[in-house]
């Protein structure tokens, strides 16, 4: 069973409980509404809000009577938590409740150097998909998908499995933009937030607001090693489990029904 001093579940969304920019698959949406009956569970990600629909809420199916209970626990935490949504059950939509803005001094000086920086295509930037794919703007966040957003998943896959070239990446841009956050995510990114914001933040912003500390939350992430976008968590002191991907993810979740 969960463990039921745990109030509520905390997933990351790519490499956690999906592929790359690929769909939740459906074993995962059952057993994500499995939770969401009994707990609130939480949703974090690198991505924008339009990819949480592409990638999750399209696939996520509660059943028609169960829709409001899952729906009212179920959290959105897109941008690394700096944005959050949550569903109005008069509205029937989802509204954004919280947001932390990037400075916008930090945010153009921070897209010019990442534009420049991708097209040298150092490290093999743009080798699949070049241009605007490369750096991307999600206003809160500023992200760079090395092989571009929409590269095939086998390319995402080869480019970086073991991190060394986004670790490279991460050290020479550190020295250039130190009033940023800069963290590996996916498979191919790098995600920059204002100084000092990372997923913990954001999840500790939503613990603050639901009145709940950090011991009352259970962290899953695949990114869990130090420069990877879900170690934050861990290092907060919020307990987390690494996953290998979306299968072992599954396996994990089973352990506890």
């Amino acid at each position: 069973m969960i463990n039921l001093s745990k109030k509520i579940i905390a997933f990351d969304l790519d490499g956690t409980l999906a592929e790359s920019k690929q769909h939740i698959e459906k074993d995962m949406s059952y057993l994500l509404c499995d939770i969401a009956r009994v707990k609130k569970l939480a949703i974090i990600s690198g991505g924008d809000f339009s990819q949480f629909e592409k990638q999750f809420l399209v696939s996520f199916k509660p059943k028609e009577e169960e829709k409001d209970l899952i729906y009212s626990n179920l959290i959105l935490l897109p941008t690394s938590g700096s944005r959050r949504y949550e569903y109005d059950l008069v509205k029937k939509e989802w509204i954004m409740t919280d947001i932390e803005e990037m400075p916008f001094l930090i945010k153009e000086k921070t897209l010019k150097i990442l534009q420049n920086f991708a097209k040298t295509g150092k490290y093999g930037i743009g080798a699949v998909i070049e241009g605007d794919d490369v750096v991307e703007d999600r206003v809160t966040q500023i992200s760079l998908s090395a092989l571009g957003q929409h590269a095939p998943l086998a390319d995402k896959l080869v480019w970086d499995p073991d991190q060394a070239k986004r670790k490279e990446m991460k050290k020479e841009l550190e020295l250039i933009l130190p009033e940023v956050e800069i963290n590996i995510g996916g498979s191919t990114t790098l995600d920059i937030l204002p100084k000092g914001f990372n997923k913990a933040k954001g999840l500790m912003r939503l613990l603050d607001k639901l009145g709940m500390t950090k011991e009352d939350m259970l962290f899953i992430g695949d990114a869990i090693f130090p420069g990877g976008n879900d170690y934050s968590p861990y290092e907060k002191g919020i307990e987390s489990i690494k996953t290998s991907g979306p299968k072992d993810t599954i396996s994990i979740i089973k352990q506890w029904f």
